[in-house]
């Protein structure tokens, strides 16, 4: 399987369910995944593992985007 097939394998699986958002790639699969791994507690360093991160730059931004404990998320 070759990125551009896998991109539509996961757009219209995303579709099926319903979900819309702009980006509709695997990223938001991954940045699904990481955003719950963080929520679960899991370290920059445990997450840039799991993810083959080289850098924690990427989960540095999602952290970011985690509310507070007693905050609401925004809806998007």
């Amino acid at each position: 399987m070759n990125d551009m097939l896998l991109g539509v394998v996961v757009r219209e699986a995303l579709e099926a369910i319903g979900f819309q958002a702009p980006d509709m790639s695997p990223r938001v699969l991954r940045n699904t995944y990481a955003r719950r791994l963080l929520v679960a507690g899991k370290s920059n360093e445990e997450v840039c593992r799991l993810l083959g991160l080289t850098s924690q730059r990427t989960v540095v931004r999602l952290r970011a985007t985690i509310p507070a404990r007693g905050e609401d998320l925004a809806v998007v």
